[in-house]
């Protein structure tokens, strides 16, 4: 009987370890995941506005050289551009608090939905999409 106990209490015991060691590694598995989604959505933020901001830049040149043609000046498009940017500056600067919240709750409502999708998919695991119309398209 003494053994009987034994043996019990050491495979509990080795139950209970498997488990905290499998428990810890979904852990971090899902912490990488999560962590990569928001990497993911990150770098495709990061590379969009680099093209807008060049695109956006482009456009400024285009503008000032349209503006020195119709002033009929070297720098006076330059001048102008230069002065909308200082506003945009003043502008950004003013409404810090408003950027950073809205920057926040965007990378918050992110992280959000991943959490969202990941209750669905675990609740669901033949993950079953509905079927679409053809009148969807």
């Amino acid at each position: 009987m003494d053994e009987n106990l034994e043996n019990f209490f050491r495979d509990l015991k080795d139950d209970v370890s498997t488990y905290t060691e499998l428990k810890l590694n979904l852990l971090k598995l899902n912490a990488y995941e999560r962590i990569s989604k928001v990497i993911a959505v990150f770098s495709y933020g990061l590379l969009l506005m680099l093209i807008s901001v060049i695109a956006f830049l482009f456009f400024m040149l285009m503008f000032v050289y349209l503006l020195n043609r119709w002033l009929d000046s070297e720098f006076a498009g330059y001048g102008i551009v230069a002065i909308i940017f200082l506003i945009l500056i003043v502008i950004v600067v003013i409404n810090k608090k408003r950027i950073c919240l809205t920057v926040i709750n965007v990378i918050l409502s992110t992280l959000y939905s991943i959490d969202k999708r990941n209750a669905t998919t675990t609740a669901d695991p033949a993950n079953k999409q509905p079927e679409q119309s053809a009148d969807a398209d």
